[in-house]
């Protein structure tokens, strides 16, 4: 089989149950409903980790955090650590990056041979947060202390960075590539800042329906999430949905750009291709009080993956998977497809077999890992397990808290049965507690704290350019209005 030519379109924080092909009464993605449509969508999938850099690097690399070492946003990615971009580039692909991948550092590449557009979040330690003087007033609603800051229909920094990134996508795919192609573009939404175009917010604003809250809260008591929680009042939590909504069919629409840009580079090169649209982790949006990810709860765990194939001998559109699966399995399969070699200890398993029609597992357990800190400061290394319609989180030394929910009858995560169900919540513990060294984590993540520390005062001081770092246009910088009036049509 020839070589076929690959497209991901990777976004940052898209929860992964609002979309239309997930039943979403409100949020319109007509362009994945119809990816959906006609290829395969993974119902069930989650991230490695609910946060960026970790989340990357697993996805990159095929192995979890506790493997990777990987826990925070300042991490990055060794020099000689193999990523299944190398595996295909190996193949004789031309590996371009588009956009936006976190690398932190002097590689920006790791196994890419080619970036036709940069990055929107520094490059280098120690030059977020009020040192990013090019942002103006959205200093700081890039994370979740500062995000229900600055809310509203307009334009942003992310929104202008990504019609960036597209139209560089856009342009490539116009032209003509001799080497089979492996192409990733990186869009920054629907991360928060909560902005979007002021006719999608006006839209969703007269839509954007509250989500559900029980009435006794499963997290009451919960020494790790309940003081985590942001409990805001209705109309900002509506009007931070409305932008969060708006965004998601904001990126719908430039999906449905590249891919049909894409599917007219194979025609016009009568080539074969696959189309993956993932992303890296959710965004609660409000769910349980939460804003933004790092929980383990659906909003921020689960993600949305739809493959689409274009001319692949055997491949079985027209399908949804409902076994678990993980944004881990993305590499196995591309290097599975193309014949490649993936990286050593995948953590991840290929998915090929499920693309090309064969019977998926419903049993199969699927992990994701986190490090959060208690309210003294210590570390507490954190697992969830989804295996079938069970899901079990828990936080190293708050076990008396662990939270078993069963999905399929519980889907908003309301009801804990980790009392209920003994013998469910004893299979789940055991696969939790397996390959899960905790001294080892706690004292890695230590050392490499400390190593943070260290080039965060090196990267304020250093004079080290970071020339692929995307400059923010001033338009882009400008507040925006959280009362627009909706344009009649």
């Amino acid at each position: 089989m020839p070589q076929p030519d690959l497209l991901i379109f990777l976004s940052d924080q898209h929860h992964g149950n609002y979309t239309g092909y997930a039943g979403h009464p409100v949020v319109r993605t007509p362009n994945l409903d119809r990816l959906a449509a006609d290829g395969v969508a993974f119902d069930t999938a989650y991230t490695a980790c609910p946060l960026c850099v970790p989340a990357r690097s697993a996805f990159l690399t095929g192995q979890l955090p506790s493997v990777t070492g990987i826990f925070s946003n300042q991490g990055a990615i060794p020099v000689d650590q193999p990523t299944f971009i190398h595996s295909i580039a190996a193949e004789g692909y031309e590996t371009v990056l588009c956009g936006r991948m976190h690398f932190v550092g002097d590689d920006q590449r790791h196994g890419f041979t080619k970036r036709i557009m940069g990055e929107i979040t520094p490059l280098y330690w120690g030059r977020g947060g009020k040192k990013r003087a090019d942002l103006g007033p959205y200093v700081g609603t890039f994370s979740k202390e500062r995000c229900l800051e600055v809310v509203g229909g307009g334009d942003s920094p992310v929104l202008a960075y990504d019609r960036a990134v597209v139209q560089a996508a856009l342009d490539y795919l116009q032209e003509d590539h001799e080497k089979p192609q492996c192409v990733v573009v990186g869009t920054y939404a629907p991360h928060f800042s909560y902005v979007a175009p002021t006719e999608l917010y006006a839209y969703y604003r007269d839509l954007a329906e509250l989500p559900h809250h029980n009435a006794v809260d499963v997290l009451a008591g919960n020494p790790i999430l309940s003081n985590k929680q942001n409990r805001i009042d209705s109309e900002l939590m509506r009007d931070v949905r409305a932008a969060y909504f708006g965004m998601i069919e904001n990126i719908d629409q430039q999906i449905g750009s590249v891919h049909q840009a894409w599917r007219q580079y194979l025609d016009r090169n009568e080539r074969q291709g696959l189309f993956v649209y993932l992303s890296d982790h959710g965004d609660q949006a409000g769910e349980h009080h939460f804003y933004g990810k790092e929980t383990f709860f659906e909003g921020s765990a689960r993600i949305p993956i739809v493959v689409s194939g274009h001319g692949i001998e055997g491949f079985q559109g027209g399908r949804n998977i409902q076994g678990a699966v993980s944004m881990l399995d993305i590499g196995p399969t591309l290097c599975d497809l193309i014949g490649a070699v993936a990286p050593p200890e995948q953590s991840g398993q290929s998915l090929l077999p499920q693309l090309l029609g064969e019977t998926e597992n419903l049993e199969r357990a699927v992990l994701s890992e986190y490090v959060v800190k208690d309210e003294k400061g210590h570390r507490v290394p954190a697992r969830m397990v989804r295996k079938g319609k069970w899901k079990l989180i828990s936080y190293t030394y708050f076990e008396e808290h662990d939270l078993l929910f069963d999905l399929a009858g519980d889907p908003l995560e309301g009801t804990n049965l980790r009392h209920e169900q003994p013998s469910v919540y004893r299979e789940l513990r055991a696969i939790l507690e397996t390959d899960w060294d905790i001294p080892t984590i706690v004292k890695r993540q230590e050392q490499k704290e400390a190593y943070y520390r260290l080039l965060s005062k090196w990267g304020a001081r250093a004079d080290v350019k970071e020339e692929e770092r995307w400059p923010i246009p001033e338009s882009a910088r400008q507040l925006p209005d959280r009362n627009p009036k909706r344009e009649a049509r």
